[in-house]
């Protein structure tokens, strides 16, 4: 939050609360000398309802309007103040404030007065008195409907403009979070007021004895709401599992991984390792920024080395919610500063081949289902990369080349059938043209030197042509002894000047065979050359389809026909 916001809410509260609470001690006078250990068990009683608070939204629920009511109807405004600040107190210790959060002291704060203050007004402006009352008659029922009705009212006003002021949603527009604030609030009265009637009868003694029905109330619905809030996650995480099946290479199984990790989890920077089991050596392969931007940064670890290494080391996951035990750990790889980390072993087939790293820089950031969604995302993403892996793996298969590592005939023909109908559908003219080379003489290298280093040659001539001449475009091996180059947006001449190239490049060095005898290797240099083919479209042809056809025919009757080792294109 903008900290001009956080100042204005600091102000207010400074001019509000002092002020306030001495016009409610000078104004009533309150009596405490035979009160103090009725005071003292209601004090105890609405701290120990304010341990147990329902988070719902942007807001924070706990049942101490009962409590408060009671106090208010016997003691009166002040005493009601000091409880329900008290409550406050307790509440905020509870969830051990962020720095972050901070700014929600002097809300709340300044809420619970505004809504203790308007509500008695209220509630004495319709006649209402306090000490012990019978509730019996409308002049005493009226003030107290009015001050509940007031507390209500006031509570939810004030809720609406602290969501608009900080949160920035639409002011009175009264989210699920208010009416579960209200039905709470109407929930705790009843209570409210058996508790003040026991108290009338039996004095400290009722504030426990009715107290502690308050207290389990408080420990069931957060129990219940917590579940339920557990309940949400855990489904966000198989929606999250979902979306990790759908993404078939492991770059994006990854950057989808740590977009819901960040939304899901708090963390201001969140790590992937991936172990190498053969060196059990640790390498950080994807590192996100608390602002959400992904780190390159080369880092290494050891097995037992740093926050990751030991997490690898036992085997099992860790959460440390302190600097001193991260400290105790250095050196490490966390950012200074870090105050909370969660760490879990990526597992397959019951080997641990991965680090999942959370870490905030806010103090006890985590709570143990933190630790076990987190645990659960890591299963999921060991099951996403691996099947990413398979797929990358069966399509490498499907478009490469097993000797060369190229593309083969079949992705060729399949990359300028979708290029040419891509092209077409956004109404682009874009010259292709295609080169296609034969090895002159093949067959004769095979018979004299044998298959295997008939292999050698035909690796070492596409490790050439990917050196030297893959910017210009896609290069397949087209089959046995051809290759191809698809080059796009270059006049036909230019092009021909290319293939002129390839041959020089192919003809002008020498290839190297090594060949074992006897335990010795014999190196050998031969002179290989190449019948070369040029089609362009669309000055060749009618459509993209038929470049290969062109070009593989330019190359039969235009170069090997006249000798080999040239470069040839047919003219339409």
């Amino acid at each position: 939050m903008a900290k001009s916001k956080v100042v204005t809410l600091w102000v207010i509260w400074l001019i509000a609360f002092p002020s306030l609470v001495t016009y409610s001690y000078l104004e009533f006078k309150p009596n405490f000398s035979e009160y103090w250990l009725d005071l003292l068990a209601f004090a105890i009683v609405i701290s120990a309802v304010a341990v147990f608070p329902i988070k719902v939204g942007n807001i924070t629920v706990f049942f101490s309007n009962g409590i408060s009511l009671a106090a208010f109807l016997y003691f009166g405004l002040f005493v009601e103040l000091i409880l329900t600040q008290i409550s406050l107190v307790v509440l905020f210790v509870k969830l051990n404030l962020k720095k972050d959060d901070s700014y929600r002291i002097p809300t709340n704060s300044t809420m619970f007065l505004l809504t203790s203050v308007i509500s008695a007004g209220l509630y004495y402006a319709l006649g209402g008195t306090h000490g012990a009352l019978a509730i019996n008659s409308m002049e005493e029922i009226i003030p107290l409907a009015g001050y509940i009705i007031g507390v209500i009212l006031v509570n939810q006003v004030c809720l609406s403009v602290i969501q608009w002021f900080v949160h920035g949603e639409e002011l009175f527009a009264y989210p699920k979070s208010l009416l579960i604030d209200s039905g709470v609030t109407f929930l705790a009265f009843p209570l409210g007021l058996v508790l003040y009637l026991m108290y009338l009868q039996i004095e400290a003694i009722a504030v426990f004895f009715v107290g502690i029905p308050f207290i389990l109330l408080s420990i069931v619905f957060s129990y219940y709401h917590n579940t339920q809030r557990i309940n949400k996650y855990l489904h966000t995480t198989s929606e999250i599992g979902h979306e990790l099946s759908k993404s078939l290479n492991v770059k994006s199984v990854l950057d989808t991984f740590l977009d819901e990790v960040k939304r899901l989890i708090p963390a201001s920077n969140i790590y992937v390792f991936d172990i190498s089991n053969e060196n059990r050596m640790m390498k950080l392969i994807r590192h996100m920024d608390d602002q959400g931007n992904q780190v390159k940064k080369k880092l290494k670890l050891h097995q037992g080395e740093g926050f990751a290494g030991i997490v690898y080391e036992r085997e099992e996951s860790i959460m440390l919610m302190g600097k001193k035990d991260i400290n105790e750990l250095m050196p490490h790889e966390l950012p200074g500063g870090t105050n909370s980390v969660m760490g879990v072993p990526i597992q397959r087939n019951n080997k641990v081949v991965g680090i999942l790293t959370v870490a905030s820089y806010e103090i006890n950031a985590y709570e143990k289902y933190h630790l076990m969604l987190l645990e659960i995302l890591a299963n999921f993403l060991s099951v996403a990369i691996e099947n990413a892996r398979h797929y990358e793996s069966a399509k490498t298969k499907s478009q490469r080349d097993q000797l060369t590592n190229l593309y083969n005939y079949r992705y060729f023909i399949e990359y300028i059938d979708e290029y040419a109908k891509d092209l077409e559908a956004k109404g682009i003219d874009e010259s292709l043209s295609v080169i296609i080379l034969d090895l002159d003489s093949f067959k004769a290298i095979n018979d004299q030197y044998g298959h295997e280093s008939g292999n050698e040659v035909l690796v070492e001539l596409s490790n050439r042509l990917v050196r030297l001449f893959g910017h210009y475009g896609v290069i397949a091996r087209y089959g046995g002894e051809e290759f191809t180059v698809l080059i796009k947006g270059m006049s036909h001449d230019d092009v021909v000047q290319v293939a002129e190239e390839i041959r020089y490049a192919i003809a002008s060095e020498p290839f190297i065979l090594y060949k074992a005898i006897d335990g010795d290797v014999e190196v050998q240099e031969i002179k290989v050359t190449a019948s070369i083919g040029v089609a362009t479209y669309p000055e060749q042809c009618e459509t993209p389809q038929e470049l290969i056809r062109n070009a593989d025919r330019s190359m039969y009757v235009g170069a090997k026909r006249n000798g080999k080792n040239k470069v040839a294109s047919l003219t339409l």
